[in-house]
């Protein structure tokens, strides 16, 4: 049987009762005081319960009152932790108050070294954190020292950070309670069995969250001057295998076909809510093409414009475009030199460019994929891409589960059979420069146009 839990007036130093109920969520520090009316007489007078407006010895979510206890951690600036306890009587609850106390103690004073330098520049995991945050979005950073970074890579080292503290949380660690510097090898371990037993990550996925924790941590070494070595450069990288799967001209057509790929096969319903959403989009089929006929990423197919097009001999032969990957690792003032990607126009993307517009608007710094940009941003276009590639392949119940990174593979399988070892004048990835003193190698260009057909040697 479930009792009301009471607080003497003398309480506890810390404790309280916390009321769980969603619509209430009240610390009660006191049930009751003692005050003395107009007529100078004592009465009691009680706490009142947010949800119901009436005296706590009347709450009706009694059974949702937990014992807490409530700190303000040392030399914090204001900053709490807490913690409910599973008990019912007043005594048990100071007993565990007592030894939550002495926790937290032992958690903040036991990190008192002999190197006074590393504790005076150290800082608790949780403003450490927020710290990092703010530099990768060039917060309070130098100017000479500011990176481009894109907001996905930002809320990507967001994610990672708060899986972490997810981990340690299992363990009852309050991040706002433990310093920087103490974050050791066990830690590291609680986070590597969260990853993959809770979270049940695939090893890709897990090298990922590890890889953003070490940069985290060599980060804080870093700006606060630590001695310590970082915990997470022993993490060992899990094997992953490389997907090399491409698609298959029959595949392709079916999933841009107009009746597999229209707005009423769009319809999802979305989390617990079942929050309706609808993944096509005019541009999908459009956008998924261009992908594969220029082997592009998905940002650098969303970025094409028609004055991106260029000409040999009077004949549109080429796309140029800005490596925006390697320039946005470089920064600004050391990637003036990066090179261009040249992607050479063929029968199919000709005949795709002059169905999209290309006569129209030719020479024109006019989008290629969703012209009108008023409500859309380059990382939604791709992330429409995407999600819609996914789910539209999904539909045709092939049986092998697809990517959009497919289209890449598969333009770039064909691209190596038609041009062989001129392949890498053409790759991305290679250092030959494909512009030498802006002369475009016409022969390795006009070879690709004249020879490369995606699916072309396909029944």
């Amino acid at each position: 049987m479930i009792r009301r839990k009471k607080l003497p007036l003398q309480k506890h130093e810390g404790l309280c009762i916390y009321c769980s109920d969603s619509e209430c969520r009240k610390y009660f520090f006191s049930t009751h005081k003692m005050e003395t009316n107009e007529a100078g007489k004592r009465i009691k007078k009680e706490s009142i319960c947010k949800k119901e407006n009436i005296p706590f010895s009347k709450c009706n979510s009694f059974h949702k009152h937990k014992y807490m206890a409530r700190f303000q951690l040392p030399n914090s600036a204001g900053v709490k932790t807490s913690r409910t306890f599973d008990v019912s009587q007043y005594e048990e609850a100071v007993t565990k108050t007592i030894e939550f106390k002495q926790e937290i103690h032992n958690q903040i004073f036991s990190t008192i070294t002999t190197d006074s330098q590393q504790e005076t520049n150290s800082a608790y995991l949780h403003d450490a954190q927020i710290r990092y945050l703010e530099f990768l979005a060039n917060i309070n950073v130098p100017e000479h020292e500011k990176v481009e970074r894109s907001e996905k890579h930002i809320e990507e080292q967001y994610k990672c950070i708060r899986l972490f503290n997810q981990s340690l949380q299992q363990k009852k660690i309050n991040k706002k309670g433990i310093p920087i510097h103490k974050i050791s090898d066990l830690h590291v371990g609680y986070f590597h069995k969260f990853l993959l037993e809770d979270m049940e990550y695939a090893n890709k996925t897990y090298n990922n969250k590890i890889g953003s924790l070490k940069g985290f941590m060599k980060w804080a070494i870093d700006n606060y001057e630590l001695t310590i070595k970082n915990p997470f450069e022993k993490v060992k990288q899990r094997s992953t295998r490389t997907n090399k799967t491409t698609i298959t001209r029959n595949e392709f057509l079916a999933l841009i076909d107009p009746n597999n790929m229209n707005a009423d096969n769009g319809k999802i319903a979305v989390g617990k809510e079942k929050r309706k959403r609808n993944l096509y989009r005019d541009y999908l089929s459009d956008g998924i093409e261009l992908c594969l006929h220029t082997g592009g990423r998905r940002e650098e197919v969303v970025e094409l414009q028609w004055n991106m097009i260029k000409k040999i001999n009077g004949e549109i032969a080429y796309i140029e475009f800005n490596n925006l990957k390697v320039e946005r690792i470089l920064g600004e003032g050391f990637n003036d030199n990066v090179q261009t990607n040249i992607i050479p126009i063929t029968k199919d993307l000709k005949n795709l460019l002059i169905r999209l517009g290309y006569n129209e608007h030719k020479n024109t710094n006019r989008y290629i994929i969703c012209p009108d940009r008023k409500n859309q941003s380059t990382h939604t276009i791709m992330d429409n891409l995407s999600k819609g590639f996914t789910h539209f392949y999904k539909l045709l119940n092939t049986g092998r589960e697809l990517q959009m990174k497919c289209l890449r593979k598969t333009y770039l399988t064909y691209l190596k059979l038609t041009l062989k070892g001129d392949m890498k004048k053409l790759d991305s990835h290679s250092t030959d420069a494909v512009l030498e003193k802006h002369y475009i190698d016409e022969t390795i260009v006009s070879k690709a146009v004249a020879e490369m057909t995606i699916f072309g040697n396909e029944n």
